[in-house]
């Protein structure tokens, strides 16, 4: 099989590093790439915007399949190009797309479904809003959609903060909406699965906080989240994950491809804070650290509806940590590339994975002693900024 990535960051050659393990990929390409993803696949120098370009790429070169990342790809409507154009693609198509690109759709269809989320409301008036936190209890969270706000929320702690927050995310739009919600307490896990717009073929748990009581001097992730217990993942899937899919389908917005939950483990059980429809950076690289087998026959599968004949995924028993640096703006691509090769050579275990821009690293190991996986991550970090 004659496969395309579209993408060009540390998630995509995470990606690529495992697709290419697969024996049903005979060809692997990436558009447009990066340095890392190059060492292994042909990296495509095409613009994501280009869509006419990626078409007649994936017609000269008898492309088979293409696999879509980025939320700008899905909202530019890639996948529906693809589909209208015969080419099997992972991902959801714009219409779907939306429980990842605009908080406030997926809110209205949690309310609507009676998933679990925090109490809130969605907003379409800036003055309306300041009305409603003038009354609020605090702290409150402010949400913009995605293609303002991108995955940034405000946490408020009082009415001036909230009002400036709703200006912020209005920015003299009215037509724009924002979601206004009550803070919740718990611990902040994240959850993906695959989707085929019938089923959901569970992944596993993430959680930001991979250095609990350390320094946790760079941002990362740690998969599985220790706070996810087989109870836990079971309510996650039964009570948020499923019937999203489900809902989704039954409003004639069939969902495949991706489907990340950020959540929030509370007294009452999970409450879901966010969809996204992509990766998330840098889980994803813990993730694929961890998977055991082919990835490729499940992606396959979400496009054809056929994930009910799947088992869940099978994993390593170790867990897996990623962390983010960001390395000098002045040094070269072959120092960064030398410096990379450094601490993988210095530890096998490490991979690291690059983003478009070069200069952002996601450094990643795994293990099952993780204060030993947590020194070892920070003892690349370090080996990288000393031979730069």
């Amino acid at each position: 099989m004659r496969v395309l990535v579209i993408g060009d960051g540390a998630r995509d050659h995470a990606l690529c590093w495992k697709l290419v393990e697969s024996p049903l990929v005979d060809e692997l390409h990436c558009a447009p790439g990066n340095v890392g993803v190059a060492t292994l696949a042909e990296c495509v120098p095409i613009s994501i915007k280009a869509i006419n370009t990626l078409l007649s790429f994936c017609e000269d070169n008898e492309v088979e399949f293409i696999v879509v990342g980025g939320e700008q790809a899905l909202a530019a409507g890639l996948i529906d190009i693809c589909n209208r154009n015969g080419l099997p693609a992972f991902g959801p198509e714009v219409h779907a797309a939306r429980l990842g690109l605009s908080k406030a759709f997926a809110r209205a269809l949690c309310e609507r479904n009676q998933i679990p989320m925090a109490p809130g409301r969605i907003f379409t008036d800036a003055e309306a809003a300041k009305s409603y936190v003038a009354e609020a209890a605090y702290p409150l969270v402010i949400k913009g959609d995605v293609r303002i706000d991108g995955a940034k929320v405000a946490i408020c702690q009082n009415r001036a903060e909230a009002e400036a927050a709703i200006a912020a995310r209005f920015k003299g739009d009215p037509s724009e909406d924002i979601t206004i919600e009550a803070f919740v307490e718990g611990e902040p896990v994240s959850f993906c699965g695959i989707a085929d717009a019938n089923i959901i073929l569970p992944l596993t748990s993430t959680t930001d906080r991979w250095d609990v009581g350390g320094p946790q001097a760079f941002p990362g992730a740690l998969c599985p989240a220790p706070a996810v217990t087989p109870e836990i993942q079971t309510a996650i899937i039964d009570t948020i994950m499923r019937p999203a899919v489900v809902a989704m389908k039954a409003e004639r917005r069939a969902f495949k491809g991706l489907l990340n939950a950020s959540l929030m483990l509370t007294a009452d059980g999970p409450k879901l804070l966010d969809f996204k429809a992509t990766y998330h950076d840098p889980d994803w690289q813990a993730i694929m650290l961890r998977i055991k087998g082919d990835l490729m026959p499940a992606l396959a599968s979400s496009f054809d509806e056929m994930l009910e004949r799947f088992n869940d995924f099978r994993w390593v028993p170790e867990s897996a940590i990623a962390i983010t640096m960001r390395v000098d703006e002045a040094a070269s691509a072959e120092k960064i590339a030398a410096a990379c090769e450094e601490a993988e050579v210095a530890d096998p275990d490490v991979v690291v994975f690059r983003a478009y821009d070069e200069k952002q690293l996601n450094i990643t190991a795994s293990g099952t002693d993780l204060a030993d996986v947590r020194k070892r991550l920070y003892a690349a970090a370090a080996r990288i900024k000393a031979a730069l």
